[in-house]
């Protein structure tokens, strides 16, 4: 979920400016790690890194961070030197010090990220330590799993996928109710076409691989599809489902219902148009409404559409454990601690996401609550090695299919081919 703060990331695009350009190597302690790796003796200091929170610099983030951890660091005699690294620099300095053995102990990571580590068998599964009182409070744990393990603790939760709708397009429109069905979506939308507005709109020419994530992940899910096959070895996305979600994509640009000019359009561009109070629906981050509330649209949300089910996109980045750390045990334990329901609650303060927990109280857009308990609807990126270019291959082939250069089959076809020979390297 690079980039914390509003208005986007896209694992969750919210965006945090990333011109920090340096590895900002600020620590709660001014001591080196003095941990053994001896399995049995208990160690003194554990590294933990994180991206900056609470400020550009990351400056402000080690002065909260030492007062959330201090409590921690008093019941378990242990030290935790935290290194904010700048998202300019983090998957680099994340690889050259796992790699070199030189890393943390305790990292934060996003999805994108995950598979290649856990491919190498860098990253350590937590089931070991995690309860069944765990489970019953934290929401995504099963959102955390690699192959049926506890890789990942659910962390930072936002960004999801909704379907906004333009009140006043709708009622001029003769549209009385919202949309639930893609059926009645293209029902509302005709009639909105009929009155002279431009029914929905799409960023097909933006060349972020990002936006997959309100372009076509959604419409999968909600047709029953996914990504890939449960081992990360395979794509699944080139099925019955998924050839049903482009052609229903494909359609509604055929029908009218979305300009050929979609083709040609960025993110930015979209929004301004949906901004200007002249389009019927749009999909978009949860964490934009306040934007188009402030520009006088008359928003209402709908959590998904549905075709054979709901769903739709989520970004949840986690908390996990390299190889490096020397005792399993006290590595999770730390995790659980900054999770709980006391410690988030502090933490949300300055990354103002939902809650992972049962114990942390809602403190987000009231119109988003039941959305983040629905944790059945929600899907995030699934976690395979090599996933990031897979995701540009479908990307680019569904962008051909909709310039009209690609049929649906060919287009879903090339990319699955394409897509396979990268994931059996898993």
């Amino acid at each position: 979920m690079k980039n914390w703060k509003t208005p986007r990331r896209d694992s969750v695009a919210l965006a945090l400016p990333v011109g920090v350009s340096v590895v900002l190597a600020l620590t709660l302690v001014g001591c080196s790690s003095s941990a053994t790796t001896t399995p049995s003796a208990k160690p003194t200091t554990l590294q933990m890194w994180v991206p900056p929170t609470m400020s550009d610099t990351g400056a402000s983030d080690i002065a909260e961070w030492t007062k959330m951890l201090k409590p921690w660091e008093t019941e378990n005699g242990i030290k935790v030197e935290v290194t904010v690294v700048s998202w300019a620099s983090y998957e680099a300095k994340m690889l050259t010090g796992i790699s070199s053995g030189a890393g943390p102990d305790v990292t934060y990571m996003y999805n994108e990220m995950i598979g290649d580590y856990v491919k190498r068998g860098q990253l350590l599964p937590l089931d070991k330590y995690i309860t069944a009182a765990d489970r019953a409070n934290f929401l995504y744990l099963d959102k955390g799993k690699v192959a049926g393990k506890q890789y990942m603790m659910p962390f930072i939760v936002g960004g999801a996928r909704v379907m906004l709708a333009n009140k006043d397009v709708l009622a001029k429109s003769g549209v009385t109710s919202m949309p639930s069905t893609w059926a009645d979506f293209v029902t509302a939308s005709t009639k909105i076409k009929s009155a002279g507005y431009t029914p929905f709109l799409q960023q097909w020419g933006d060349p972020a691989r990002g936006m997959m994530n309100e372009l076509f992940y959604p419409f999968l899910w909600q047709a029953g599809g996914d990504l890939f096959n449960a081992e990360g070895t395979a794509t699944a996305f080139n099925s019955p489902a998924g050839l049903k979600a482009a052609k229903f994509l494909l359609s509604l640009k055929t029908a009218g219902i979305m300009p050929n000019s979609i083709t040609g359009l960025n993110e930015a561009q979209v929004r301004s148009q949906f901004a200007s109070g002249k389009v019927g629906f749009l999909m978009d981050s949860d964490s934009y409404v306040p934007q188009f509330t402030k520009a006088k649209v008359n928003v209402a949300v709908i959590d998904s559409l549905k075709d054979v089910k709901q769903g739709t996109f989520i970004a949840i980045d986690s908390l996990v454990v390299p190889k490096k750390c020397p005792d399993l045990q006290i590595c999770t334990s730390l995790i659980k601690y900054i999770e709980s329901g006391k410690i988030m609650s502090q933490i949300h303060k300055f990354a103002p996401f939902n809650p992972v927990a049962k114990d942390e109280s809602y403190a987000g857009q009231p119109e988003f609550a039941a959305l983040y308990k629905n944790v059945k609807i929600l899907h995030s990126l699934p976690v395979a090695a090599n996933s990031v270019q897979v995701y540009n291959l479908l990307y680019q082939n569904l962008q051909q299919m909709m310039l009209g250069e690609k049929p649906p089959e060919q287009a879903l076809g090339d990319a699955a081919s394409a897509g396979d020979t990268i994931l059996k390297r898993n």
